[in-house]
């Protein structure tokens, strides 16, 4: 199509990447104030504590994204 051919694409390329490293970051400050529970003693609530981390810093970083 046009639009992948002209300016949209590499657009939504920076974007991409701009958003995987404001979630790298938003992940990092959220784990600060909110530890993890021990990976080793307790599998399953680390994976549904690192998920639900993920989850916010999704929401915050697309709002931050379609709001700035």
């Amino acid at each position: 199509s046009m639009l992948l051919n002209g300016t949209l694409y590499p657009h939504l390329m920076e974007l991409e990447q701009t958003a995987e490293s404001q979630m790298q970051q938003m992940m990092t400050e959220l784990l600060k104030q909110n530890p993890a529970p021990d990976k080793e003693q307790n599998q399953m609530a680390w994976v549904q504590h690192m998920n639900s981390l993920r989850a916010q810093a999704e929401e915050l970083v697309l709002m931050e994204l379609i709001y700035s």
